[in-house]
């Protein structure tokens, strides 16, 4: 499976990111994947390598990654296919015989069902994430000993955002749902953005998954950064961890924006049916998140980007499985489901902007009004929307980088 028309003469070496486990033998089968992605691996070479059984190591990798080794193996050779068309130096049918493919045509299928859009069709749309500053992805380490993944990119004043669910530094770069964010959000700030524990770059195999572990990374990554006063950007849950770190540092932060949050998580705030379909949605997480078929994922990604174009909806149905696993994104959902900073609300001193688009499917519009009551002098505003994650397409782009502008600028 390693040669074939126009294949790459010597191995690409990919940058994506390899997953934080700590386990020995896990940790010895990826370097086989990670390294030999080009050759037809097979289940039993895996285990030999990694020295345990074949039955020990497909439980280790669906406990700690959410999928079992030959299905990572598949995944991995399409990440690492996606690199090399988005360098501009190989063509499609060079890229599929280098990553193992026996045809272009097997190729394109399988990208296709990844990343939402052919590969020549995404190599168009990687192109313009290149307008992009280059990011470089670092870490540091919480009090607890969780590895954290940060980056910060552009010059100006910075702006701390914080972890949302769900990101993914490196894949989020080259994201058609995130590109015309963060071409606006490095123009005039030094963006500083961090995945949070359990997902993403950081570690996956963290021993606390809390709301307060969430507050004290958001204070680890600002002091790895070194920055001693920025603007704070928070968008869903990110906005409760923003009032809380305010209360421990007043003084660090000159502006606070909130898109979408809320002060009580959905356990704390829905009743009923809606309490019911929520909850729901949690044995759907366990049972269906790492598959290859979508559908699961789908659930989320129809209420976050219920807009979205095809490649947008292929690309976060995608994040959602590489970002975290079954298991984490369950944790991570009960955790933010019990979350209630309201008694915070009044302490709150920082200068602050409350925006929530109108129909928001994910988090009622009653919620955000909630947060900006409990927040003194707060100001509120709708967007028109009914996107959780504003598109560029969309009206209420535009107006959210109008309104941020202003108030960042002291103009509102």
């Amino acid at each position: 499976m390693s040669g074939g028309p126009g294949a790459a003469t010597a191995p690409f070496v990919p940058s994506a990111a390899r997953p934080a486990v700590n386990d020995p033998a896990v940790v010895r089968a990826l370097d086989v994947i990670h390294r030999r992605y080009r050759e037809p691996l097979r289940i039993e070479t895996l285990a030999r390598e990694a020295g345990v059984s074949r039955t020990v190591l497909g439980e280790r990798f669906v406990r700690l990654l959410g999928e079992p080794p030959m299905r990572y193996c598949g995944h991995w050779r399409l990440h690492v296919a996606a690199e090399m068309l988005a360098s501009g130096e190989h063509n499609a049918t060079a890229v599929a015989f280098a990553v193992g493919f026996q045809s272009e045509a097997a190729f394109n299928r399988a990208f296709k069902r990844a990343f939402g859009a052919p590969p020549l069709r995404w190599r168009e749309q990687s192109a313009l994430s290149a307008e992009l500053p280059s990011q470089k992805v670092r870490h540091c380490t919480a009090r607890d000993g969780t590895r954290l993944a940060w980056s910060a990119v552009g010059s100006g004043l910075p702006l701390v955002k914080t972890a949302n669910w769900l990101n993914h530094l490196e894949f989020d770069w080259q994201s058609p749902l995130w590109s015309h964010w963060l071409k606006e959000l490095t123009r005039e700030h030094c963006l500083i953005r961090y995945d949070e524990r359990g997902n993403g770059m950081s570690d996956w195999n963290t021993p606390d998954l809390s709301f307060e572990s969430f507050v004290d990374d958001l204070e680890t990554v600002v002091d790895a950064a070194g920055v001693d006063q920025f603007d704070l950007f928070a968008i869903s849950q990110g906005a409760p961890v923003a009032v809380a770190y305010s209360l421990r540092h007043p003084g660090r932060i000159r502006r606070m924006l909130l898109l979408g949050g809320y002060a009580r998580g959905w356990a704390r705030r829905l009743t009923g049916d809606d309490l019911a379909r929520r909850e729901a949605m949690l044995v759907l997480t366990r049972t269906g998140w790492g598959g290859d078929n979508p559908a699961y994922r789908q659930m989320f990604t129809s209420l976050y980007i219920p807009d979205g174009t095809p490649e947008q909806l292929g690309w976060y149905n995608e994040l959602q499985r590489i970002s975290t696993s079954p298991s984490n994104a369950e944790r991570l959902q009960r955790v933010l489901s019990t979350i209630d900073v309201t008694a915070m609300l009044p302490k709150v001193t920082v200068p602050t902007l409350v925006l929530h688009a109108r129909n928001d499917h994910v988090i009622s519009v009653s919620a955000g009004r909630e947060l900006a009551a409990g927040i003194p002098g707060a100001r509120f505003v709708e967007l028109d929307s009914q996107n959780h994650v504003l598109l560029e397409h969309e009206p209420a782009w535009p107006r959210f980088l109008s309104l941020a502008r202003d108030f960042f600028a002291g103009r509102e």
